[in-house]
Parts: C-alpha cells; structure tokens; sequence
C-alpha cells in the first residue's frame, strides 16, 4: 500500500527497513480508507516511521508509546532518518494517528480508561428516561450525571433526604451555575427525584423542595434573519466542493423547513422518502411526523450525496469533511456551518446557531399559528405563541377584545 504513496524505491525500502516497517502498510491502507488526502498521508507515514527510530533509541516499544518522549525529541530533531517527518503541524499528529491504529491491531496499550462505577439507582433512572420517556442520548447523559453528583453530595440512602437537604444542595450548586445551567439542574433533579418516588425510594413530592427559578418562559423576542439575510447565508454556500453543497443542504433544509439541528445531524438517507417527496424526521421524545420535501432542498441533498465521502457508522446524510469523515455526533456540528457560513456572508445576528434559521422559518408572513405549530411541531399553542410576539399580524389572532367592545 506504501506504493500508492511513495514512487521512489530507496524511499519504499527505509520505510519498510525501519522499526514501524511492518506496520507502515496497513497504515498507510487505513489512512486511505478514513478519506485523507495524499498529501496529509505522506506526512502521517513519515512521522510513523520517524517516531518507530525514536522509540527504538530511547529503548521503548510499540506495546507502550509514550508520545511525550517523542514530542520532546522533536523540539530538538536533527536525525537524517526522520526523512521528511520532522517537527512540522503534522508531524505530532501523525504520531497520534499511527498509535490509534496500533491500538486497533492490539500492539498498543490504549489510553488508561478511567469509569467511575454508576449507582444503580441512577442505572435504573438512566434505564427509565430510554424507555419511558424516549429521552435524546445526551439528555440521558446530563440528567444521570446530576443524578450521580446529587447522591455523592447527599448519602447513597435516598429514604433519609428531606426537603431542607434538597434545598440546601440545590443553593450551593446554584450558586456555581449561570441561568441556563441552573435550569436545567431544576429540570434533572425534579426528575431524578420523580423517578425515586415512582419506585418508593424516597418520601413522596420531594421534588417539589427543589426551589424554582425566577425565569420567564419565552419572554424574549424570537432571534430570527430577515430573507435578505437567509438569501445571503444560502448564496455564501455556492460550489462545487462537498463542504460547500454540504453546507447548501443544510441551511435550505433549516431555513424552508424549521428542523432543530439535532435533527438534522440525525437524518438518514432512508428517512428520505424521494418517490413520494417526504421527509420522515424523529424530534423530541421520539416524536416522528412526515414533513414535504420542498424541490430546492431536494435538489440540493442529491447534490451533496452525489459527492459527499464515504462516512463510517451508517447511513447518515451528514458528514464531517475533514477526514476521517465521521457523522455529526450531535447538533453542535450543524450550528458550526451555521456560523461559519454567516461569517463569509457578513451576516450580523444577535444568534449565530442553527436555532435562528428555525425562528426565521416559524416567522414567515402571513402563515398562521396553527400551520407555524405544525410545522415546528409543537405539542401544544403556548409554544407556538412564542412567535405571535414578533408579528402584529400574529397578534391579532390570539389578541382578545376589550370587555368594553363587545357591549
């Protein structure tokens, strides 16, 4: 495999004679397979070879890399062998790239992997938000972590907490936490602590001690771009690379339809329904609806699949496109395109992430509240209330008359 890379045979056989030769090969395959290009490769595979010389002067082994000993060989190198592979931007990576694949084949040890065992009592809560309350994976995640920090601080005996010890908790951490995290500590505990007296583990209504929080529901204006702006964002995405058509997609499918970013880091090619022009989308909860799929966003996902690299980890639409390409984890990757697409653009907005262009897509002229519900789907009208604020149009069709009116 050394050969797709390398031409010369004086290079090919340092390569192969050196303490990494064996496994420069099938590094050099894996390297190809994770889509990185050429010239980042070259570089990778003379920095495997290069640090092989290191560890084997220093006495070490393949079964152990300490890449410590290599990083400070490299602020000193002068060795003739590194051949290329010395300090530069991708020098210390490709070291780390050629240990991840060691550790693959199991020559290498891998990094210590520290767990701290879970309570079974918050197995048993992560257990019960999968299956009773559909909860997304990272809310599962931030709900359990509180639970854990909750019963560390207040006793593993959950049948001695009491509302003054609840109370007491819930201050101190507050008082470490800005607004938004103190929310969501609110929401967790009161759950966490649902949950408990579902299963009889601790005195009933003790999540009514958790203290509520002076916020106001919905009280700011919706942050939304005005069309000029979408207009401008879309037109920041035109070319021809992956990223670029990728990046197109996107913001068509925020902006026209209304998804979260979750959604749309989670889209799979079989959730698109292309013969009767559907989209099957999965929101909170679980909540799956069909929405239609608009021309210009079709249009717009062909092109992008039609170039888009091969990913690893199933059919995601998705990709990152920096190599190796791996699918969104969460929405934090599609509010990055997000930002960077209003940076080329120019684009000045008092919100910068995904969740704008799905204010913009709720706040379209004249669509009325119960169509903004729905294609936003919204559990209930109080919800899509939220959007009247920013219409006089809207306003009118929740505004009440005056008593004095209607004598």
């Amino acid at each position: 495999m050394l050969e797709r890379y390398f031409a010369a045979p004086k290079m090919l056989g340092h390569l192969r004679a050196g303490p990494s030769g064996q496994y420069l090969d099938g590094f050099a395959a894996a390297l190809d397979s994770d889509g990185y290009r050429d010239a980042t490769a070259v570089r990778y595979i003379r920095a495997a070879a290069h640090l092989g010389y290191v560890l084997d002067d220093d006495g070490g082994s393949f079964a152990d890399i300490d890449l410590s000993i290599f990083d400070r060989h490299l602020q000193s190198c002068h060795c003739p062998r590194s051949k290329g592979g010395r300090r530069n931007h991708h020098t210390p990576y490709g070291a780390r790239r050629f240990r991840d694949y060691l550790v693959r084949l199991g020559v290498c040890k891998g990094p210590p992997i520290i767990e701290k065992a879970e309570p079974q009592v918050v197995n048993g809560f992560r257990q019960w938000l999968q299956k009773h309350r559909g909860a997304a994976e990272h809310t599962i995640w931030l709900y359990c972590r509180d639970a854990s920090h909750f019963m560390t601080s207040l006793g593993d005996d959950s049948s001695c907490w009491d509302a003054k010890s609840v109370r007491t908790y819930f201050m101190e951490r507050s008082g470490q936490c800005g607004a938004g995290s103190i929310e969501k500590l609110i929401t967790s505990l009161r759950a966490f602590l649902r949950y408990l007296s579902t299963q009889g583990l601790c005195t009933a209504d003790l999540d009514k001690a958790v203290p509520a929080y002076a916020s106001w529901r919905l009280a700011d204006l919706p942050k939304h771009l005005t069309a000029e702006q979408v207009n401008a964002l879309i037109a920041a995405c035109d070319g021809s690379s992956p990223a670029r058509r990728r990046d197109r997609a996107i913001l068509l499918l925020l902006s026209r339809l209304g998804l979260r970013a979750g959604d749309v880091a989670r889209l799979r090619l079989g959730d698109i329904e292309w013969r009767s022009g559907a989209l099957r989308v999965s929101g909170k909860g679980g909540y799956q609806v069909r929405l239609p799929l608009p021309q210009e966003v079709g249009d717009a996902i062909i092109d992008y699949v039609r170039c888009r690299p091969a990913a690893r980890g199933g059919d995601f639409v998705f990709v990152r496109s920096i190599a190796p390409f791996r699918p969104f984890v969460r929405g934090d990757g599609v509010s990055c395109v997000v930002r960077r697409a209003m940076k080329r653009a120019g684009v000045a907005s008092p919100a910068k992430g995904a969740h704008a262009l799905r204010h913009t897509a709720a706040l379209r002229h004249g669509v009325p509240l119960d169509r903004i519900g729905l294609v936003l789907r919204h559990r209930g009208i109080d919800t899509t209330a939220y959007y009247a604020k920013a219409d006089v149009n809207l306003l009118k069709q929740i505004a009440q008359p005056w008593p004095e009116a209607l004598s």
